[in-house]
C-alpha cells in the first residue's frame, strides 16, 4: 500500500493536481466532509479551501452533498482520466504519423539500413510496435527480462500483446522464469500464437520483416533498445531462431506462478 506522501506525489504527477488539491482530496477520501475540517486536516489556508474544493469538483473527484463533500468512486473517475489520456495520446500519435507521410514527400534519399540506439522501456516497446505496424508477417519474440518482470510491465505489455493478437507470434520464453498465470493465459490467448520455452533465451528480442529490436539492460535498471533495420541481418537471425525453436520445448506448468 502506498504511503500518504507517495499518493500525493502520484496525484500531482499523474493528474496534474496542485499540492493543496492533492492534500484536500486525500482528506476527503478519508471521510472528512466539512470545508473547515478539510482545510485544517490538509494544512490549507481557510480562505483557499473553497477554490480548492471547487476545482476538485470540476474534475469529478468529489461531489457536494447536504452534509459537505464526499469523494466519487476513484475507480470510475480516474478511469475517465485514463481514457482521456489514451484519446489524447492517440490523436497526437496520428498527427505524428501524418507528419511522417508528409515528410516522405520531401526526402531526396533514404538510408534503407540503419541502427538506432535509445534508452528507456517505452522506447524499446515503441520501436517494436512501430516495426510491427510496417510488417505483415508473424514476428519472432524472445522474452527474458521482459518475462521476469511481466507483472511490473503488465500495463505496457498488455498493449503490446493486443497488437500481436492481430497477426500472432512465435514466442520463446526463458525456461527459468515463473510467469503469473494471467500473463501466460493472455499470451496463450493471442490468435495464432505459438509458445515454447528454452534455457538458451538470454535477452529480449523481436524480429519482424527487415527489423530487429533488442532490449538490453542499461544503467540504473533501465533498458537500452537497439533497433537494427537490415534485411539480410534479420533473415540470418530468423534462420537461427528456427533452429532454436526446434530445440525448445512446449511450455509446462512449472513456468506458472
Amino acid at each position: 500500500m502506498l504511503t500518504k506522501d507517495e499518493l500525493e506525489d502520484r496525484l500531482r504527477r499523474l493528474l496534474g493536481l496542485s499540492g493543496y488539491e492533492a492534500r484536500a482530496y486525500l482528506v476527503v477520501l478519508r471521510g472528512v466532509s466539512k470545508p473547515r475540517d478539510i482545510a485544517e486536516e490538509a494544512g490549507i489556508p481557510p480562505q483557499r479551501i473553497y477554490d480548492v474544493l471547487r476545482s476538485l469538483q470540476r474534475r469529478g473527484l468529489i461531489a457536494q452533498t447536504p452534509e459537505g463533500y464526499r469523494a466519487t468512486p476513484p475507480t470510475r473517475t480516474l478511469a475517465v482520466e485514463a481514457e482521456k489520456l489514451i484519446l489524447e495520446a492517440a490523436k497526437r500519435a496520428e498527427e505524428v504519423r501524418l507528419l511522417a507521410r508528409e515528410l516522405e514527400e520531401h526526402v531526396a534519399s533514404i538510408a534503407r539500413e540503419h541502427v538506432l540506439v535509445a534508452e528507456g522501456l517505452s522506447q524499446a516497446f515503441a520501436s517494436a510496435l512501430a516495426a510491427l505496424r510496417r510488417c505483415n508477417e508473424k514476428p519472432w519474440l524472445l522474452a527474458y527480462k521482459a518475462a521476469e518482470k511481466a507483472e511490473d510491465l503488465w500495463p505496457v505489455l498488455q498493449h503490446f500483446l493486443e497488437i500481436l493478437n492481430v497477426r500472432g507470434a512465435r514466442i520463446i520464453l526463458y525456461s527459468g522464469v515463473t510467469l503469473p498465470r494471467h500473463v501466460l493465459e493472455t499470451i496463450a490467448g493471442i490468435s495464432g500464437a505459438e509458445l515454447r520455452a528454452s534455457e538458451a533465451v538470454l535477452l529480449d528480442m523481436m524480429v519482424a520483416c527487415d527489423t530487429v529490436v533488442i532490449g538490453v539492460p542499461g544503467t540504473g535498471g533501465n533498458v537500452v533498445a537497439v533497433t537494427i533495420t537490415n534485411r539480410e541481418f534479420a533473415k540470418a537471425l530468423k534462420r537461427r531462431l528456427e533452429v532454436l525453436w526446434r530445440s525448445s520445448r512446449p511450455l509446462g506448468e512449472e513456468i506458472l506462478g
